[in-house]
């Protein structure tokens, strides 16, 4: 079981501190940010090829019979414009990591990796960070948003009609005549802040918030390294997971977090997972164990699962694929350009 210090989320007096700092480089933006890190996907990468090539073999879950793709690390787990306000000061905490992970995966496969705290220091915050940075994160405010603004107009419509006239009829000089018009004016109300989510300004503060607040929460949380006695892991695009024993789901859109889950666990290469809630130390695990943590990683996928090419694992993800997709990416937050991520929903689909 996970054991941490609970810090309380920001005041709004200390989130709009964090929106101004943020609005400092509002214009550095990033396009292709990776939510899985190269670090970790090259710990699956193989020569192929006859130019020996490092590649990483995919499956895509909205296709999943189709032959694998390979491709190199680099071009594996991105989403494009996923933080899309102030997206390069928000990518200095994964390059952190990112730098210190290199060093302690080469730790762990010279058994020197507990030999100093900065390395458990660091694969916890890659858990964290892959927590926080996510697709289901992305997610979830996208759909928190949407539920508190369909729920402020509907509050607003049944119990402050008066209001929303006289605010009307002071704001334009004319008297509203339907419901369209006093709508008008419950969007006012809350005005600024629908400004910072379709901005993203919201969702860019709340990962580096989290990071910061859930590594402080977890930083006396030892970490577990697993390896296989038999058999390969996998990785998908959602590669930190929630475990909860006895329960399939994965993470928040499963209705697990760090207050009700067992472990959070992250594959850190094909023969090595990270486990926070599990002690400390090295342990092994069998060959059930390797297909249960792989299972969660296809399940939890919101595209991609990816394997070592020549693992084999390919009919295993086929097999493990179902009809359950809690991650799946909505269309609206699937953009080329810079999206308009938290845009409101029209009336008719309220």
């Amino acid at each position: 079981m996970l054991s941490f210090r609970y810090t309380p989320p920001p005041t709004p007096a200390q989130y709009d501190r964090l929106v101004r700092e943020a609005s400092q480089n509002s214009q550095q933006l990033k396009p292709d940010q990776h939510v899985v890190s190269r670090v970790l996907l090259d710990q699956f990468a193989e020569p192929v090829g006859a130019k020996g090539e490092r590649k990483v073999s995919s499956l895509n879950r909205a296709y999943i019979q189709a032959k694998p793709t390979k491709r190199g690390p680099a071009g594996c787990g991105k989403f494009r414009h996923f933080v899309r306000y102030a997206s390069d000061s928000s990518e200095a905490a994964w390059m952190a990591t990112e730098t210190l992970l290199r060093e302690a995966l080469d730790a762990a496969d010279n058994g020197t990796f507990f030999d100093q705290r900065q390395h458990s220091d660091t694969v916890r915050d890659a858990i964290v960070l892959h927590l926080v940075r996510s697709i289901p994160a992305l997610i979830v405010s996208d759909e928190t948003w949407r539920h508190r603004h369909a729920a402020h107009i509907d509050q607003w419509m049944r119990n402050g009609r008066d209001a929303l006239f006289w605010l009307h009829r002071a704001r334009f000089g004319w008297s509203p005549t339907s419901d369209q018009e006093l709508q008008v004016m419950a969007e006012d109300l809350i005005s600024g802040v629908a400004a910072q989510m379709d901005r993203g300004v919201y969702f860019r503060v709340s990962v580096v918030e989290r990071f910061q607040r859930f590594s402080h929460m977890l930083a006396n949380e030892p970490v577990k390294l697993r390896r296989p006695t038999s058999g390969e892991l996998l990785i998908g695009d959602v590669p930190a997971l929630a475990l909860r024993d006895g329960h399939l789901g994965t993470g928040p859109r499963d209705g697990l977090g760090l207050e009700n889950c067992d472990e959070l666990v992250l594959p850190l290469g094909p023969q090595l997972m990270a486990v926070l809630g599990a002690g400390h130390g090295y342990n092994t695990m069998g060959a059930d164990e390797v297909d249960h943590y792989n299972t969660a990683q296809i399940r939890a996928a919101a595209d991609y699962v990816y394997m070592r090419p020549g693992s084999g694992l390919e009919t295993f993800a086929r097999d493990a694929v179902t009809s359950h997709w809690p991650n799946r990416i909505p269309d609206h937050l699937r953009q080329t350009d810079l999206p308009a991520t938290f845009l409101r929903q029209p009336d008719s689909a309220r």
